[in-house]
């Protein structure tokens, strides 16, 4: 565990840099080209994010788990997943065309939506990705990561202090996924791991790896509904201005988000091990895992819920000032975000992929439903309340839908109410290991 928990701080160390000038540039852009420019990208954004999964397919933790189960066979999974990712790619470019050019919000950009589709079509190279973390080369895609990063971040930040159009602002957002990707590619055809073939993929190998992702590919354009389908209905149903209100909160809120992710892609090779070797070692790990994540929630939640007025006074200046209302809200989303990581993981461990997708379908019509009952009166507000109940329906209470999820959330309380005993018994490990 030692050598996991050294790589999720590596990882968050990186991500801290890194959220930390993405987060600057979004403060900056919101100040300087006010709430019609900064509501406009940030609806862009958001439409464009609908169509990400395509590139995924549904895999990346499907391929983390095969290369831990056989390493050996690495690149026979990596190359797999590559030719499936790219067909999806080029799928979500076409599908993004139809739709957003015929239902795209009517002061909307429809062009750039499709740009930035194409260029977020680079993330379907984020698979080669899984294959470091499964092998545990974390400073590889830190030394990566960082470099693309920082100079994207850079060419943002010099964008938006000297007024730079939205054309712009939305071709450097999509210049990340570009970089990344092709560096990722490069460098493992650099290293050489796609010489190392024990066997090559077949048309059977592509369509069983389909098969098996076929339920997190849905799962995860369900979640992007849930996650994003706020921004886009306040757009249709009130204004981009009550966007940029909307999103200068959320913005605040999510920026947490990334974390409990990495904490979860770092363990997953591990718990994937335990699952087939140790089985009250994984329980232990789960629960250690959900009690940690869990807390860390609560009490950034209730931190931010108790500073939210003058923390968007602060960055964002009192034209934003609504945004302090709807984050004090926004926030406690958090919890349930966070425990889904882990969950995520549980349920591809377990082979419950449909599960992810019927928790995904929950959230996203449940958040549908409550936006079209609260936006029209409570506008970003009631986004935000939305936002909240959506996410704990499809982290939480679809698990007692099935006696299989039930099992989950028996060990998510048992975690949560010896949350105190499995912190110091952590904690003691770690002291262990130095």
């Amino acid at each position: 565990m030692a050598s996991s928990v050294t790589n999720s701080l590596l990882l968050i160390f990186e991500k801290v840099i890194l959220l930390g000038l993405s987060f600057i540039n979004s403060i900056l852009l919101a100040r300087l080209a006010g709430p019609t420019i900064f509501g406009e990208f940030s609806y862009i954004l958001s439409f464009a994010s609908f169509f990400a999964p395509l590139a995924v397919m549904g895999l990346n933790n499907i391929i983390t788990k095969y290369i831990a189960k056989h390493p050996r066979n690495s690149h026979y999974y990596i190359s797999s997943a590559l030719k499936i990712r790219l067909t999806g790619a080029i799928l979500a470019i076409v599908l993004a065309a139809i739709i957003t050019f015929n239902f795209a919000h009517k002061n909307s950009s429809p062009e750039l939506i499709v740009m930035l589709v194409a260029m977020q079509g680079f993330s379907l190279f984020y698979v080669i990705e899984y294959y470091y973390l499964a092998k545990r080369q974390v400073g590889i895609l830190l030394t990566l990561r960082l470099t693309a990063l920082l100079l994207t971040n850079t060419l943002k930040l010099i964008a938006i202090l000297n007024n730079a159009t939205l054309t712009t602002l939305v071709i450097l957002q999509g210049l990340e996924y570009v970089i990344i990707g092709c560096s990722y590619y490069f460098t493992y055809l650099y290293q050489q791991h796609h010489k190392v073939l024990k066997k090559r993929p077949t048309r059977s190998t592509y369509l069983a790896l389909f098969h098996k992702g076929k339920w997190l590919l849905s799962s995860g354009i369900a979640a992007i509904l849930y996650l994003k389908i706020d921004q886009i209905m306040i757009a249709q149903l009130i204004n981009s201005e009550a966007v940029a209100y909307y999103a200068a909160a959320a913005k605040l809120s999510e920026f947490w988000y990334v974390f409990p992710v990495l904490i979860a892609n770092v363990f997953t090779a591990q718990l994937s091990r335990y699952k087939f070797k140790n089985q009250d070692r994984y329980t232990q790990l789960l629960c250690q895992l959900i009690s940690l994540i869990t807390l860390a929630a609560l009490i950034l939640s209730a931190i931010i819920w108790l500073i939210s007025e003058p923390l968007v006074l602060l960055l964002y200046g009192e034209v934003y000032q609504q945004s302090a209302a709807i984050l004090s809200v926004h926030i406690f989303a958090c919890i349930f975000i966070f425990q889904r990581a882990i969950l995520s993981k549980w349920l591809i461990i377990e082979k419950l992929y449909k599960f992810s997708l019927l928790s995904s379908l929950l959230g996203a019509m449940a958040n549908i439903l409550l936006n079209l009952i609260l936006i029209p009166k409570y506008q970003g507000l009631g986004a935000a309340w939305a936002t909240v109940i959506s996410y704990m329906l499809a982290s939480y209470g679809f698990l007692f839908f099935n006696t299989k999820t039930k099992q989950y959330a028996q060990l998510l309380h048992q975690a949560i109410l010896h949350t105190p005993s499995i912190v110091i018994s952590s904690i003691k490990q770690l002291i262990s290991h130095r």
